[in-house]
């Protein structure tokens, strides 16, 4: 989602939620002259696939003699990360229709837009959807990050690749918040956001680098 319309942009349309797409069709939406399916959509299904990925690793782990007295632990993480996979796609479809109500005011004259409590709730929600991917993508990363050491090392690389996914839409969800800091009118609310990207930032790169935390 980003803070105004491509100039060239055709009409917005509402997308059909994302656990409705074949892979096939969200790509193609992705690539067509609609804003939405866009880049909150991309990171919502990057992180849902981070998720799927540290699911199928406790798949191949669990019930294994050499980690078996980590296998409660491993199933409570499955179960956290069966629930972010299905999250993460409705935060896609939130950030979507965050962005269909803040474009809907675009037409409406700047000065008249600041005087509109309807343009500063669809700038608050802008800030509010990719700020729930970006706490959604950090707590997958903590998962995947304690998953490091009590996990098959057959499934190393996949391990990491969901960590490199995970630590992606964090990245492209922060991309959105920032992209609409501008639009808060509020200082104090600006800087609280501004604080927000650059803590999860910095947790989330440290999280995929670390090994083995807990």
């Amino acid at each position: 989602m980003t803070a105004a319309p491509p100039s060239d942009a055709t009409p917005l349309r509402d997308a059909p939620p994302l656990r409705q797409l074949t892979l096939e069709a969200f790509v193609n939406a992705l690539a067509s002259k609609q804003p939405v399916p866009g880049g909150g959509a991309a990171a919502a299904c990057v992180l849902a696939q981070a998720a799927a990925l540290g699911s199928m690793v406790i798949a191949y782990t669990v019930g294994k003699p050499k980690f078996a007295e980590h296998d409660d632990r491993l199933r409570h993480y499955d179960a956290i990360l069966a629930a972010a996979r299905s999250e993460a796609l409705d935060l896609g479809d939130a950030d979507a229709q965050a962005y269909l109500a803040l474009n809907a005011l675009w037409k409406i004259p700047a000065a008249e837009r600041a005087a509109l409590s309807e343009w500063h709730a669809a700038v608050r929600q802008a800030i509010a959807a990719p700020s729930a991917t970006a706490d959604l993508a950090t707590s997958v990363l903590v998962v995947l990050a304690a998953m490091d050491a009590i996990t098959s090392k057959q499934l190393a690389s996949d391990l990491q690749i969901a960590r490199r996914c995970a630590h992606t839409a964090l990245e492209a969800a922060l991309a959105n918040v920032e992209v609409n800091l501008p639009l808060v009118a509020d200082s104090t609310a600006r800087a609280e956001s501004a604080r927000f990207v650059a803590s999860r930032r910095s947790e989330g790169a440290r999280l995929a680098q670390s090994h083995g935390a807990s």
